[in-house]
C-alpha cells in the first residue's frame, strides 16, 4: 500500500503548533530538573530498560492474539507470528504518525489482506481498533478509585475524577454499541445529516454494498462467535493491565517504594493526558509534562517524573525500531511469496 498523501495546510499548521508547544514544555522541564541530574538518574535506573522492553513484547503479543480472536473461522495462514509482526509494525507506525496516531492501520490492513481478503482484513482491523479503545477506557475506569485514594482528597480533584468516570462510562457504552451494530453505514447516515459533509456522503453512497459488507465483517464476531469476542476483550484487557506495570518497574528502578498502585495510577493518568493532547506529534512534551505533574500530585518528587517519562520514551523508541524491522521482514516475506 502506498504511504498516505501529504496532509492539508491546516493539518500541517496544527502539527507545527503542537510540535512547538511540546518542544517548549520539554525545554522548560529539562531546565527545571537539570540536565546533569537527568543523565545521572537515567544512568542509575538504566537497568530497567530491558524488563520494560520485554514487558511490552508480552503486551504486543496480547494485542496480536486479541486481533486473531476477532476473526471468526480464520484461515490457517493468519498465524500468530504473522499477526504479531503486523501488530508491532502497525503500533510503531502509529507512534511515528505526527497526528492522530493512525498511520499504521492502512499498512496493517494491507498486510492482513494477503491472508483474509480485503473486506475481512479491513473489518478485522477496525474491529480491533474499537476493542483496543474499549480496553483502554475500561482500564482508565479501573484507575479512578485508585486515583481517588492516592491523590489529594480535595473537592476539585474528586469532582474531576467523578466527571471523568461518567464520561468514560459513556464512551465505553458507545464503543461497545458501535462494535455490535456496525459503523460504516451509520457513519454515512450521519454525514448525510451534516450539511457541509453531504457531498462526501453522496460519493460514499455509491459504495453502499461495500460498506454493508464491511459492517458485516465488523459485527460477524457477535453473530458467529460471541464467546470469541469476550475472550478477545479479556486478552486485550490483560495486555493493557500489563502495560501499566511499566511505571511500577520504573518506580522500583528510581529507588521509590510506593509500589504497584502508584505505578498503575501514573501509567493511566499520563496516558489519559497524552490522549487528550493527541495533536502534539510523538507526545513530545505532553508525556513528560503529564508525568511530571502526576508525580507532584502523588506527593513524589516531580523531577523523578521527568526521568520516568524519559525511560518510558526510550522503551517506545526501542519498539519503534523493532516495529520498523518487522515491517522490513513482512515486506521481504511478501516479495518472496510473489517470487
Amino acid at each position: 500500500m502506498e504511504p498516505p498523501q501529504t496532509d492539508s495546510p491546516s493539518a500541517r499548521r496544527i502539527r507545527l503548533a503542537g510540535l512547538g508547544f511540546g518542544l517548549l514544555v520539554l525545554a522548560i522541564l529539562i531546565q527545571q530538573t537539570g540536565p546533569a541530574r537527568l543523565l545521572r538518574e537515567i544512568h542509575g535506573a538504566g537497568w530497567v530498560l530491558f524488563p520494560i522492553v520485554t514487558l511490552w513484547g508480552v503486551v504486543y503479543a496480547c494485542n496480536a492474539r486479541a486481533w486473531q480472536l476477532l476473526v471468526p473461522a480464520r484461515p490457517r495462514s493468519f498465524t500468530f507470528p504473522r499477526a504479531f509482526l503486523l501488530s508491532v509494525n502497525a503500533f510503531a507506525l502509529n507512534f511515528a504518525t505526527p497526528l492522530l496516531a493512525m498511520g499504521g492501520e492502512p499498512f496493517r490492513m494491507a498486510g492482513a489482506t494477503r491472508y483474509l481478503g480485503r473486506s475481512r482484513a479491513v473489518g478485522s482491523v477496525v474491529s480491533f481498533r474499537f476493542l483496543h479503545a474499549l480496553a483502554h477506557v475500561l482500564v482508565f475506569l479501573m484507575a479512578i478509585p485508585a486515583a481517588a485514594l492516592l491523590l489529594p482528597h480535595t473537592l476539585p480533584v474528586l469532582a474531576l475524577l467523578g466527571i471523568a468516570a461518567v464520561i468514560l462510562l459513556l464512551i465505553a457504552a458507545f464503543l461497545l454499541s458501535q462494535h455490535r451494530q456496525g459503523v460504516f453505514e451509520r457513519a454515512v447516515a450521519l454525514l448525510e445529516r451534516t450539511p457541509f459533509l453531504r457531498p462526501l456522503a453522496l460519493r460514499l453512497e455509491r459504495h453502499r454494498p461495500a460498506l454493508q459488507e464491511l459492517d458485516q465483517e465488523l459485527t460477524a464476531i457477535h453473530r458467529e462467535a460471541p464467546w470469541h469476542f469476550r475472550r478477545a476483550l479479556g486478552v486485550e484487557l490483560a495486555g493493557r493491565l500489563l502495560s501499566t506495570m511499566e511505571y511500577a518497574l520504573i518506580l522500583e528502578a528510581l529507588g521509590l517504594t510506593q509500589g504497584i498502585w502508584h505505578g498503575f495510577v501514573i501509567a493511566n493518568l499520563s496516558s489519559l493526558v497524552t490522549n487528550l493532547l493527541i495533536f502534539v506529534p510523538f507526545e513530545l512534551g505532553t508525556k513528560e509534562g503529564g508525568t511530571y505533574l502526576i508525580f507532584g500530585a502523588l506527593g513524589l518528587d516531580p523531577a523523578l517524573g521527568m526521568t520516568a517519562a524519559l525511560l518510558s520514551r526510550v522503551r517506545e523508541l526501542s519498539w519503534l525500531a523493532i516495529g520498523l524491522a518487522c515491517g522490513w521482514w513482512l515486506d521481504r516475506d511478501a516479495r518472496l511469496a510473489r517470487a
